[in-house]
Parts: structure tokens; C-alpha cells; sequence
């Protein structure tokens, strides 16, 4: 076995008995990881992988509760009584962990807005944010799209209100005039956007959050398919969206968060109770320059440059 073989294989050790010492368990050489998530959603998909990359030295053991909460009812006291960590991924999963599971160290991600779930960090509890300032994000598509200067969005008040009232307050700085609609459900949001589209004041551009109201299937498709009939612009909070026809996004770099997500574990794994802050994914900016010619739009070439990724 060679010196860096042995170093790890000791670093390993030293997590384990840091994680079971005092539980009467035997001394193992990984901590027992179990991923709960609230769902199963591909665009966690590669969230979950750098995850697993970065967390190789344990045991990681996955569990979908389906949003159902019978089913997660029963995953959680499946998980009762046993030590090891717990990531914690979505609204559903971080809520029930925490309240059920209230001694087991846990990380929790792909939560848009913890404090409003009576999530903050504590001993033993941490997480990974799930956002980009809002002022960010407005700053990077004004610079896609300098004469984008009237932005709409469409929200639900109980999914993105808090985030949409920063937005507002930024907007005036970045001068852009940010036009918000709050709808109550999806069958509200096709004259909610023809109301954005009419008129003297009509927006230039759609921003659309990450608003469980505004990303299903359909509505989304519908929503950049409109948007796209009236010639204007879509910005989007997630890579998908440029994928699918918005002009560009500026969100968390998905991947990021599994690699922040697994660094938290472990710290929790080596023993560490302190109370870690909330970490911050990376930006990823993407660009559809094609969507950008077929709207003409144009893009200033050091913005293109400065992209993560451009369509």
C-alpha cells in the first residue's frame, strides 16, 4: 500500500470514529450517507452525481418520497434510531428530516427558500443555497440584453413572493422596470401573460423564477412558446430553460451543489458540530445565441465570451 493509499484509508478511519463514537456502534470505515429526496427529478440528476463523486469514502443509500407523504412517513422511521447523515433534497424531505430526525445531522439542498421553512443552519444542520442573488441574475440579462429593460414575471405569492419583492428593489439600480403578477394557480397564468404582452407598457422580456407554478411541462413550454410567437425574450433561472428556448439564465450551477452538498458531509463526517452558514452554489451563465438571432437581438461579444456555456 502506498503513503497516499494508507493517508486516506486513516482520514477515512478518523471520519468514521468521529461520526460513531459514543453510539455503541463498531468502528466502520465510511459513514452511512442516505439521500432523501422529495422526488425524483432529473435536473437533480447531476446534483446527485457529484454527490456521489465527492462522497465515494462512504456509503450512500438513496430514497424517493415521491411527494407523497405517506410514503415519506415511512422512508423517515425507516431511518429512526440509526446514526449517520442525512442530505436532505427538497421542500418535502428537508421539513420532514428535520422534524422528525431532530438529532441526526443533516445537509439540506434544493430548498428555494429555507427560512421560510424554518430551516437555518444549527449544530449538526447545514445546507446549500439553491439561488443566485436576484440582483445578479437581472444584471446578467441586461447584459445579454441591453434593451431588455421591461421584465415581467409571473410567481406564486407562497413560492417566490420573498424573491420577487428583492427583484423589485434591484431593478430600480440595474434600471430595468420589473413588472410582477402574482398568480394562484397554473390556469391563471395564460391571461396573466397575455396582460404583460398588451398595451403601451408591454415587457420586453420574460423572467421566469424557479416557481413550482411555472415549471411544469406544459406551462413552460407554453410560456416560452408564447413569448417566442411575440418576439421577446425569456430568461430563465436554470440551463434547461435555454436548452428549450429561453435566451439565457443565470442560476446555480447544478452540479456545484452536489460538490458544496458533499463537502458539508464531510465535515459532519470528521465530527464537526459547529454551526456551518448556508454555502453558495456557482453562477453558470448560459446562453441561446441562436434564439438571440431568430429575436435579433444582439449580443455583446465579451458577454458571449464571459458565458458558461452558449446554444
Amino acid at each position: 500500500m502506498s503513503r497516499l493509499d494508507r493517508t486516506r484509508q486513516l482520514a477515512a478511519w478518523t471520519a468514521a470514529l468521529a461520526l460513531w463514537a459514543g453510539a455503541g456502534a463498531r468502528p466502520v470505515t465510511a459513514a452511512e450517507v442516505a439521500i432523501v429526496k422529495s422526488s425524483e427529478v432529473a435536473a437533480w440528476r447531476p446534483m446527485i452525481d457529484a454527490l456521489r463523486r465527492a462522497t465515494s469514502a462512504h456509503t450512500v443509500t438513496e430514497y424517493d418520497l415521491r411527494n407523497d407523504r405517506g410514503t415519506a412517513d415511512g422512508v423517515v422511521a425507516g431511518l429512526k434510531g440509526r446514526s449517520g447523515i442525512v442530505v436532505a433534497l427538497g421542500p418535502l424531505a428537508a421539513q420532514l428530516v428535520r422534524t422528525a430526525l431532530p438529532d441526526t445531522p443533516m445537509v439540506f439542498a434544493m430548498v428555494q427558500d429555507p427560512a421560510k421553512l424554518g430551516l437555518a443552519p444549527a449544530p449538526g444542520v447545514t445546507g446549500v443555497a439553491f439561488a443566485i442573488p436576484v440582483k445578479n441574475q437581472l444584471a446578467a440579462f441586461r447584459l445579454v440584453n441591453p434593451r431588455g429593460v421591461r421584465i415581467g414575471v409571473i410567481y406564486k405569492e407562497e413560492n417566490s413572493g420573498r424573491n420577487v419583492e428583492e427583484a423589485v428593489k434591484a431593478a430600480g439600480l440595474l434600471r430595468v422596470a420589473l413588472t410582477p403578477k402574482a398568480v394562484a394557480s397554473e390556469r391563471e397564468i395564460p391571461a396573466t401573460l397575455r396582460a404583460l404582452l398588451a398595451g403601451e407598457q408591454a415587457v420586453d422580456a420574460l423572467w421566469i423564477p424557479t416557481d413550482p407554478v411555472l415549471l411544469g411541462d406544459e406551462t413552460r413550454r407554453f410560456l416560452i412558446a408564447e413569448m417566442f410567437k411575440a418576439g421577446k425574450a425569456v430568461y430563465g433561472s436554470t440551463a434547461g430553460l435555454v436548452a428549450e428556448g429561453a435566451l439565457v439564465s443565470n442560476g446555480p450551477d447544478i452540479a456545484s451543489i452536489g460538490e458544496q452538498a458533499a463537502e458539508l458531509v464531510n465535515r459532519l463526517a470528521a465530527g464537526d458540530r459547529a454551526r456551518i452558514e448556508l454555502l453558495v452554489p456557482r453562477a453558470e451563465l448560459v446562453i441561446n445565441r441562436k434564439i438571440a438571432g431568430r429575436l435579433k437581438i444582439d449580443i455583446p461579444a465579451e458577454v458571449l465570451k464571459a458565458a458558461n456555456k452558449v446554444y
